[in-house]
This record gives structure tokens, sequence and C-alpha cells, in this order.
């Protein structure tokens, strides 16, 4: 009997039995999928409670705001006293502005570009500070000649465009840069243009 067990044992059908007992079964499609869901609510739940604590309360959402409609109402009150401080340093600034000449100037140049020849007549004036303009006229006469080349080279190098402009605003603003910087201060606070004509011919 012993040995007919042995036999039976040694059989390939045996083995067979044998090996698949052996080797595991691969887990179900379903099984992967609800781990898979559970892995995402995991997620899902973590992040929830992560928000809720960013959330402010009823409470401090209503302090909020009181604070933001305060500060809106000071903001409002300190822009009033800044535009009424602005208006009166402005009304003092007027006051204490002093006109300086800064010379006549009659320029012609020619366009190859265009065929044609400009024709620039004006007066230059500046507007410097009046405790300024003793430092100014003194800085003024020894640079004349660099200020007059700077603002010739600005009008040399302006395009019809810039001549064209009601307020002449671009040059303006050139012309005071390359003047301050000829001075070497920035005493200048405006420049003015008098019996400004231009032609192109």
């Amino acid at each position: 009997m012993a040995e007919h067990g042995q036999k039976k044992s040694g059989t390939p059908e045996a083995a067979e039995a044998e090996g698949e007992a052996a080797v595991p079964r691969k887990p179900s499609a379903l099984f992967g999928l609800i781990k898979a869901i559970a892995f995402v609510s995991v997620i899902v739940i973590v992040e929830v409670v992560a928000a809720s604590m960013f959330i402010p309360s009823a409470k401090d959402t209503e302090r909020l705001a009181r604070q933001y409609v305060a500060a809106s109402e000071g903001s409002a009150e300190a822009a009033s006293a800044g535009e009424g401080e602005a208006a009166a340093t402005e009304h003092k600034t007027e006051e204490n502005i002093t006109e300086v000449e800064l010379g006549s100037f009659n320029i012609t140049h020619f366009n190859p570009v265009t065929n044609s020849t400009l024709s620039i007549d004006f007066e230059l004036y500046g507007a410097v500070l009046a405790e300024n303009q003793a430092e100014f006229t003194e800085l003024f006469e020894k640079n004349k000649v660099r200020v007059r080349e700077q603002v010739l080279m600005t009008l040399h190098s302006a395009e019809s465009k810039d001549l064209t402009d009601a307020g002449l605003g671009l040059i303006k603003r050139q012309i005071l840069e390359k003047t301050n910087r000829a001075l070497g201060h920035p005493l200048l606070k405006e420049v003015l243009f008098s019996k400004f004509n231009f032609i192109e011919r």
C-alpha cells in the first residue's frame, strides 16, 4: 500500500497539482481597482483636511472685513490729506521757481534719406529753484558750450514726428536730461521753448 501511495504521488498529475499550489494566484482586477480607489480617497481626504485648516472661520472673516473697511477709509483720508499737501507743495514750488535763459538757436539740418531740409528756430529757457539760481548761473557759464552742443545734438537727431508734437515732450525730456548731465548737477527742473518755428523743405 505504501508503494502504491508513493507511485501515485510520483505521477505527472500529482506533480502538476503540487506546482499549482506552490505558485500564488494573481489578484483579480477588481481587487486592484478597489486598492486604487482607496488610495485616491485617502489623498482627497488629506487635501480636504489640509484645506479646511487654512479656511478662516466666520469670526476671522468678519474681523478681516472690519480691518479692510477701516484701512480703506484711512487710505481715503490719507489720500485726501496727501493731495492737499501735494497741492500746497506744488504751489510753494511754483512760487520758488525762476526762469533762466539758455539761448537762442537757429538750426538747419539736411536729411539725405528724405531729401529734405529742416529749419528750426527757437529760444530756450529753463526753470530752476530760486535757491539754486546762483549755482546754476555759475555752472551754466562754465559749461555754456557743452550745454549748447547737447541741445544742438538733440535737435539734429530729432525726427519730424517729434518736432510736430504739440508739447514737444520727448525733445524737452532729452534736452533736460542732457543739459543737467552737462552741468554736472540736476538743477534744471524743466525746459521751455519760446518762438518755436519748424519748417521742412
